[in-house]
């Protein structure tokens, strides 16, 4: 019995998430003029923008103190300044003055020893004769042109080429790890675009300019780009729309527009295409490492095969 009624209660707390996961986050978009204007909600709640907390302003409370108090604390100084010892002066004399003289004195000594050791470097620097290799001469533009290269030397394979191929071969090995899940991770990419959901959908575009001509001309320009990119996001989305205007003006260069458009998706959805691709991923990998499997077995057995043959030769 007890047993029958925790299945009943978890049943209900299921069916109560699968109810929430189902309602779609909403959020709003609006662009004119003013500025871009963007909400979230989620059922009755506001997600964004969240409405600001008010700060409880703490009231300071000052101790007031009576006036007698002061009229104590003076008096409390003057008791201080009477207790405090009066300094004894000392007549021993002040060694500071001896030690800076010491000081002085040491000083020069060791800047004449300074001296001695630079004019020694420079000596022994003037007297040294610079010594010019080979291929210090063949430094430079002049030296790569007109010096030519010994027939028994050999051009080494730079450094740089090696690192660029060994990326190569790494970045190349990756992708074919990669390579089986991207037609399935693709086809549920596509998915979770469409389930993204534009309703209650309108535009409205005023174009104009002083000449008629010119007017027109952009007026059809406008109207083609915005049909064009409509179509374009119904492809990859799913699309309601509820209105898409452009209004021509002819006697004024205007440019207004006013978007608005819900965007909603439910988490269920979301949750479904997540589980889906998570099991098919899992497949292709358990294929895959089948097939390793098999093919490890295949040359091991290429390989005891060849020996018993070796043998029986032999």
């Amino acid at each position: 019995m007890i047993t029958i009624i925790v299945l009943w209660i978890l049943l209900g707390i299921i069916a109560v998430i699968v109810i929430l996961l189902h309602f779609s986050i909403t959020a709003q978009i609006d662009l004119n003029k003013k500025g871009f204007d963007l909400r979230v909600r989620y059922m009755f709640f506001d997600i964004y923008p969240r409405k600001p907390k008010k700060k409880k302003q703490k009231r300071s409370k000052k101790a007031e103190l009576p006036e007698d108090s002061f009229d104590d604390f003076e008096e409390f100084e003057d008791n201080i300044e009477e207790s405090l010892p009066v300094p004894q002066t000392d007549d021993t004399p002040d060694k500071t003055g001896e030690v800076s003289e010491q000081i002085i004195e040491a000083k020069p000594e060791k800047i004449e020893k300074n001296e001695a050791d630079e004019n020694v470097s420079v000596t022994g620097a003037e007297d040294k004769p610079e010594k010019i290799t080979v291929k210090q001469e063949k430094k430079g533009f002049a030296g790569k042109l007109f010096h030519k290269k010994d027939k028994g030397e050999k051009n080494p394979v730079s450094k740089s080429k090696e690192k660029k191929k060994s990326k190569f071969y790494e970045l190349k090995a990756q992708y074919k790890k990669v390579k089986p899940y991207i037609p399935m991770g693709w086809k549920y990419f596509k998915k979770l675009l469409k389930a993204i959901r534009f309703t209650d959908t309108r535009i409205v575009l005023d174009v104009g300019k002083e000449d008629a001509y010119e007017a027109a001309m952009l007026y059809g320009k406008v109207q083609a780009g915005l049909f064009n990119t409509i179509a374009i996001l119904a492809g990859v989305f799913t699309v309601k729309l509820k209105k898409a205007d452009v209004n021509c003006i002819f006697d004024e260069k205007k440019f207004g527009y006013d978007v608005h458009t819900l965007v909603r998706v439910r988490p269920s959805t979301l949750i479904a295409i997540g589980f889906c691709t998570g099991v098919n991923f899992l497949k292709i990998y358990l294929s895959g490492r089948r097939k390793k499997k098999r093919a490890a077995k295949r040359r091991s057995k290429e390989l005891a095969a060849k020996k018993n043959e070796v043998k029986a030769t032999n």
